[in-house]
Formats: C-alpha cells, structure tokens, sequence
C-alpha cells in the first residue's frame, strides 16, 4: 500500500502543472473540486481549482464536482504509466463521478511528460 505521503506528493506533481501560465489560461472560470479518495488506506484528499491554480488540502468535500475512488498502490501504478487507467476503469477498480466534461479537461494531468 501506498502512503499518504506518496499519494500526496504525486498530487503536488498535479498542482505544479497549472504554474505552466499557457495551461492555467486553459482554466480561467474554471473553478471545481476534484475529490479522491483511498479507501484502502483510508485516505481522502482534493485537489481545489480556482482562478487558474490549484492546491491540495486533506479532508473530504460532498460538494466537490469530481470524484476518483482508487485504492492507493493502483493510483501510484496509474500516475507511472504501469496501469492503463482505462483497464482500470473499465474493471470497476477505479471510480469516478461527477462533471466528466470537467473530468476529461484534467485529463491532462494523467501526461507523464
């Protein structure tokens, strides 16, 4: 399993893509919540973006507009490429709600590069 501390720093990896100012002018007027969730390790943490930025903060929002439920080592096998979040997907091992026109904006944030 992974930690918290490991989810939470490859999520900063995330918020450090919106200081690009070509991608953060992609997202003016953009401002939604994205959850996630690890229930293997019972973590919760959401990535808020607002005005062009975004920032991470620990806890759980019901309002958020997006949702992602993975299990931890899944998620960090995601984010290096060594699972296709699509398989995943497809086999109910990584959930997702909420705006998916907004969710498929993000999908940026899945680029390695």
């Amino acid at each position: 399993m992974a930690t918290p501390e490991e989810l939470k720093n490859q999520l900063t990896k995330w918020v450090k893509k919106f200081e690009n100012p070509e991608l953060a002018a992609e997202f003016k007027g953009f401002n939604k919540t994205m959850q996630f969730t690890f229930p293997d390790i019972d973590y919760k943490i959401k990535m808020i973006i607002k005005n062009k930025s975004a920032r991470l903060e620990e806890g759980f929002d019901d309002n958020a507009a997006m949702g992602l439920e993975v299990n931890s080592d899944l998620f960090l096998g995601i984010l290096t490429d060594e699972i296709d979040p699509m398989e995943a997907f497809m086999e109910g091992e990584l959930k997702v709600k909420g705006d998916m026109n907004a969710l498929q904006k993000l999908e940026f944030l899945m680029d390695n590069d």
